[in-house]
């Protein structure tokens, strides 16, 4: 597979990663597009990517702990449990793990955007928006999660009606960034199709 098809590949595997990662579809307790499965993808985008964009590696034992993490997770709920820590500190790594995978990830998928030989910069300014954008909402949802829930000593328990209002909100807003991020990476795969990209011969 040459460095073209490698770059489809991954673009295409990253986008299918953050669908998998952020839509659900369940019937019953059981969720039929399980985020484990994102994460699978999103190995896929890290090996298909890395030579380009090297740091890409230093992603890849998180994603794997995820995918692994997320895949216990999915097969509990076959017996309506799942792995729900509810203990602050593990929870807080987690929330920290993931925020920095997805912003150092969309950090170098809008560094190789700037390859692109049709609309590379307004590509690569679209995702670093994103990845912001993104990351600002997700640490909202933890911290509206968290945040309340310990100060009522309640951690985990319960959340208020207007905590469930935020979270819908921030929830929605999440999913648009997600979609526009989605509609990028395949936009940019198709670019990188029409033409020579930087580094090819």
């Amino acid at each position: 597979m040459n460095n073209r098809e490698m770059l489809y590949r991954g673009l295409s595997c990253a986008a299918w990663g953050y669908f998998f990662l952020n839509f659900n579809f369940n019937l019953g307790k059981i969720n039929l597009l399980p985020r484990f499965v994102g994460f699978l993808f999103f190995l896929c985008a890290i090996n298909s990517l890395f030579k380009e964009r090297d740091n890409l590696l230093l992603l890849r034992p998180i994603c794997f702990f995820f995918a692994v993490y997320h895949a216990v997770d999915w097969a509990l709920s076959f017996i309506g449990k799942g792995l729900e820590l509810q203990i602050l500190f593990l929870d807080l790594l987690i929330v920290a793990a993931q925020l920095y995978f997805h912003f150092q990830f969309l950090t170098d998928i809008a560094a190789l955007a700037r390859l692109c030989p049709e609309d590379g910069e307004k590509f690569a300014s679209r995702l670093r928006h994103c990845r912001t954008i993104y990351t600002l909402l997700s640490t909202a949802i933890a911290l509206t999660a968290m945040v309340p829930a310990l100060i009522r000593a309640d951690y985990g328990k319960t959340y208020s009606s207007t905590q469930k209002d935020i979270l819908a909100l921030l929830a929605v807003l999440e999913g648009v960034t997600v979609v526009v991020i989605i509609v990028t990476l395949f936009g940019l795969k198709r670019r990188f199709q029409r033409g020579k990209w930087e580094g090819e011969i």
